[in-house]
């Protein structure tokens, strides 16, 4: 008797819990929350340039492709021959100046010229200047830079372009750096020829950088 009571009580135990689940799984309720994160934008453009050495009498510079120019390699000439202008370009098509060309005109050997351009963040993220590249090829990516290009396909240099400053450098939304590069030309450039080049600049997010 004590035993068939013992196992009614179990029975009723076991519906017991059997219900209580049933009543738990039937109370469950999945609740899904959404969000949206806004990302910001890498951008930049160049702002203006301007050749330091283009006015008044030439400058003539006697380095080689091995040296960079000192101070002293550069001096004041009497002749009034050669010149400089430049052209700022979009050629990804995002309405944004990424590529500077310079040209330079009655060109002939020693001459010098320094251009500078301030370069400013129009984007939301911080980012900094990485590399240079000039002519599509030649890359700029630690100081002291140098580069001696042939642009005239001869096999023989035509133009040493120097690179000294701002690597690194980082800015923030709104912040603008100088930049400047020291040109000037080789033995081996051609006669009665205008010489151009490109120079285009690679920015990267602040925290993808590696010097």
């Amino acid at each position: 008797m004590k035993n068939r009571r013992l196992i009614t009580v179990q029975v009723a135990v076991v519906v017991a819990l059997a219900a209580t689940g049933v009543s738990y799984a039937h109370w469950t309720q999945t609740l899904q929350i959404q969000g949206t994160v806004s990302t910001g934008e890498l951008d930049w453009e160049f702002e203006g340039w301007f050749f330091q050495l283009d006015a008044g009498l030439d400058w003539t510079c006697n380095s080689t492709c091995d040296d960079l120019p000192s101070i002293s390699d550069i001096h004041q000439s009497d002749s009034d021959m050669a010149s400089t202008t430049g052209e700022f370009k979009d050629t990804d098509g995002d309405g944004d100046y990424d590529t500077f060309e310079v040209t330079v005109q009655n060109a002939y050997p020693s001459y010098y010229n320094c251009i500078t351009f301030p370069v400013r963040n129009n984007g939301k993220i911080p980012l900094k200047i990485w590399k240079v590249i000039i002519n599509k090829h030649e890359e700029f990516l630690s100081l002291p830079a140098i580069v001696c290009l042939d642009l005239n396909n001869d096999e023989e240099n035509d133009i040493i372009i120097t690179y000294w400053d701002k690597f690194g450098e980082q800015l923030e939304y709104g912040d603008s750096a100088t930049l400047s590069f020291g040109f000037h030309i080789l033995q081996g450039a051609p006669q009665e020829k205008t010489l151009s080049f490109t120079i285009e600049l690679v920015c990267i997010q602040w925290n993808m950088y590696t010097p």
